[in-house]
C-alpha cells in the first residue's frame, strides 16, 4: 500500500484520498468453460492491483501506471476510444459508462501500482475496471451493488474496449473469499463457495511459476481463442436448442455431427473440462486429494494433445513432479501470468522436487518458484480519508 501512496504524492503532489486493491483470478478447472457455457472452478490469487485515487478541482483524469511507466490524460467530455491510451482506455470505458448512467463525477488522479499488472491484457482490463468502479462508487456514493459494477465494467471492457472478458473473472475479483473457492456456472452466472484451507499435513497444493517471459504463450492463446469461438458456432448450428454444455461429448469422439477435425478436438475438450469442473468440486467438498490430482493430470493432457497449448518449460515441470513418488497431480492453470503450474503434493515429493528445480533453471534458463496455493479475499477499499 505504501508504494501507491508514494507514487501518487510524487505524481499528484497529494496523496490519495481512496485507496483500493483487486486480487488476480486462478482458474483451477474450466478455464475455458464460458464457451459452452459450462462450469469453472476459481479463486482469488496473490497478484494484487493497488488503485489511489484524488479528487480534482477540473474535468481532467489523469493516470499513472507504475509498472509500463506510461501516463494518459483524458476529459471528462467528448470521451473516446483511442488505440494508443491502450490501458487508459480501460478507464475510459468505465467512466462513459458510469456517467450514460448518469453518474455525477469529478475530474481525479488515479494511480496503479503492483505485481497484477504483469498480467494478460484481459486479467488487467478487468482488473482496473473493478478497481476503478469500486472506488468512484465510494468516492462519488454512486450506490452501485455487486451486480451494476460487474455490469458496467463488462460492457466497458467487451463494447468499449473490444477486449475479451469473462463474467466468472469480474466476479471472483469481486466476490471471492479468503480460504474459499468458487464453483462458477457459466450459464447461470452464479457461484457457491466451499472452504478450503491448504493445511493438511499428508499434501499441499502449491503453485510452480516457471518464470517463462510473459509474452511467451500469449500470441498462442490468442490464436486459440479464435479457432475456439469458430468451434463452438459450428456446434451451435448443429444443436440450436440444446444448451451446449449438455451436447453428449460422445456424439463428438464418435464423429456423429460434421465438423472439421481441429473443432471437434476443441469442443471435445472444453465439453470434458466443464464436466471435469463439477467433479473437481465435489472431490474439494469430500477432500479427495489423489483424486483432484488424477483430474489435474487429465486436464493437462488435454492441453497438451488436444489443444496444443504448451511449452517445453511446462512439459518438463509437469513431467519431473509426476515421476516423483508422492505427487498426485500437475496442470498448467491460468491465474495472470504465463507458465502457471497447479500441483498436489506430500512433503517429502515437494523435497525431493524442489532439488530438481535447479536442473530446470541449468536446462531453461529461468529460476522457477515453488510457493504454497492459497485462496485469497476479494477486491476492496482499504483506505478511505
Amino acid at each position: 500500500m505504501n508504494s501507491v501512496i508514494e507514487k501518487h504524492l510524487e505524481e499528484y503532489s497529494q496523496e490519495p484520498s481512496l485507496i483500493v486493491e483487486v486480487p488476480g483470478v486462478s482458474v483451477l478447472f474450466g478455464e475455458f468453460a464460458d464457451y459452452c457455457k459450462g462450469y469453472s472452478i476459481c479463486a482469488a490469487n496473490d497478484l494484487k492491483l493497488s488503485i489511489g485515487i484524488s479528487k480534482r478541482e477540473d474535468s481532467l483524469v489523469k493516470m499513472c501506471n507504475t509498472f509500463s511507466g506510461d501516463h494518459k490524460r483524458f476529459s471528462l467530455s467528448g470521451i473516446k476510444y483511442r488505440k494508443e491510451d491502450r490501458w487508459g482506455n480501460f478507464v475510459k470505458g468505465l467512466v462513459l459508462s458510469l456517467q450514460n448512467s448518469n453518474a455525477q463525477l469529478s475530474g481525479m488522479n488515479i494511480t496503479f501500482t503492483g505485481t497484477l499488472l504483469a498480467s494478460d491484457t484481459e486479467t488487467v482490463a478487468s482488473a482496473i475496471g473493478i478497481g476503478v468502479a469500486i472506488g468512484l462508487n465510494k468516492m462519488f456514493n454512486l450506490g452501485m451493488d455487486s451486480s451494476q459494477i460487474v455490469r458496467h465494467v463488462f460492457q466497458s471492457s467487451t463494447g468499449f474496449c473490444q477486449e475479451g472478458c469473462k463474467y466468472m473473472t469480474l466476479i471472483t475479483m469481486l466476490e471471492a473469499q479468503e480460504n474459499n473457492l468458487l464453483l462458477f456456472d457459466n450459464q447461470q452466472v452464479t457461484n457457491r463457495s466451499i472452504e478450503f484451507v491448504n493445511g493438511s499435513p499428508d499434501y499441499r497444493f502449491c503453485m510452480i511459476e516457471s518464470r517463462i517471459p510473459p509474452l511467451a504463450m500469449r500470441e498462442e492463446l490468442t490464436f486459440k481463442a479464435g479457432a475456439m469461438k469458430r468451434a463452438f458456432e459450428i456446434l451451435k448450428r448443429n444443436y440450436p436448442n440444446v444448451n451446449l454444455r449438455d451436447v453428449p461429448e460422445s456424439e463428438l469422439s464418435e464423429r456423429v455431427i460434421q465438423i472439421d477435425e481441429e473443432s471437434r478436438q476443441i469442443c471435445s475438450y472444453i465439453l470434458d473440462e466443464s464436466k471435469t469442473a463439477r467433479e473437481a468440486f465435489r472431490c474439494f467438498e469430500s477432500g479427495d486429494s489423489q483424486a483432484i490430482g488424477k483430474l489435474l493430470n487429465k486436464v493437462q493432457k488435454g492441453l497438451r494433445d488436444k489443444l496444443d497449448l504448451t511449452c517445453p518449460e511446462v512439459d518438463w515441470l509437469v513431467k519431473r513432479a509426476n515421476e516423483i513418488t508422492g505427487c498426485f497431480g500437475a496442470c498448467m492453470i491460468p491465474t495472470g501470468l504465463s507458465g502457471s503450474i497447479l500441483v498436489i503434493m506430500n512433503s517429502n515429493a515437494l523435497d525431493s522436487y524442489k532439488e530438481r528445480l535447479t536442473d530446470y533453471e541449468h536446462i531453461f534458463g529461468f529460476s522457477a518458484r515453488l510457493k504454497d496455493f492459497h485462496c485469497q479475499g476479494c477486491a476492496a477499499v482499504v483506505r478511505s480519508l
